[in-house]
């Protein structure tokens, strides 16, 4: 397990941003970088997050109990694992550090797990979240930031593959950024690629109905901007900001 400290890793600059402590100077350049580009940034993080929470007690009202989440970063405040204390849940994220961090973190709860893989090569990651749920696969799937990280084809791959895995009747939760109706989607799609290259990624713009179309054989229900599923108001940023009319938005969809 090799951990780069030279190079900037997006779960750790959101970590950085959230005002965590597991991150590297390479991260924090990169925060401070796309922060000066996009003010609004960190406002997008803290609303990620506290959907990723919201999410949580949803599942947990619903009496979900098994539950896989993909591009976890650490389970610290607000994840899924205070949400759900007795639910079994595997986490996975490609960062080295995240893994590390979060199994100690986890330690003394047996039936929480963290596994160290890459939702690309999402045939690998669910043979090891077979061993891990078992024949029980009533198993809500969290999508939380993780899918405009992806190509079309990896995406709609990904989806594919988590539909066989799930039982009917599974739920998932997913966020991407989307434009308003006053924005230019190819601008918005522009600039959110090229900040994206400050953290050394490649980052994917997508609307709702696209997400829609890669996500099939999964129904979505309702994609909403996140501060309505929050009942949040939106926060104005002081200055310059390309991507002013650009929010996150929320979607759940379920298994048949």
């Amino acid at each position: 397990m090799t951990i780069d400290a030279t190079r900037p890793h997006i779960g750790r600059v959101y970590d950085y941003v959230l005002g965590g402590n597991y991150n590297y100077e390479a991260d924090r350049i990169a925060a401070r970088e796309i922060i000066a580009r996009i003010p609004s940034y960190p406002r997008w993080a803290r609303l990620n997050r506290s959907f990723l929470g919201y999410v949580g007690h949803r599942w947990a009202m619903e009496g979900r109990t098994r539950v896989l989440d993909l591009g976890s970063g650490l389970p610290t405040q607000g994840h899924l694992n205070t949400r759900l204390p007795d639910a079994k849940i595997l986490f996975v994220d490609n960062d080295p550090l995240a893994v590390v961090q979060g199994r100690q973190l986890l330690a003394d709860t047996p039936d929480m797990g963290y596994l160290e893989a890459d939702v690309r090569e999402a045939g690998a990651m669910l043979a090891q979240a077979e061993s891990f749920f078992g024949a029980e696969r009533p198993v809500a799937v969290g999508c939380i930031g993780v899918g405009y990280f992806l190509t079309d084809d990896q995406l709609r791959s990904l989806m594919q593959q988590l539909h066989a895995f799930c039982a009917p009747g599974c739920s998932m939760a997913i966020s991407f950024p989307a434009a308003t109706d006053r924005s230019d989607p190819e601008e918005t799609g522009r600039v959110l690629v090229e900040v994206a290259r400050v953290a050394g990624i490649d980052f994917y713009h997508r609307t709702a109905e696209q997400i829609a179309e890669l996500a099939k054989p999964w129904r979505m229900i309702k994609a909403e901007p996140l501060e309505a599923w929050l009942g949040a108001d939106v926060p104005s940023v002081g200055g310059p900001d390309p991507l002013q009319h650009v929010g996150m938005m929320g979607v759940f969809a379920d298994r048949e």
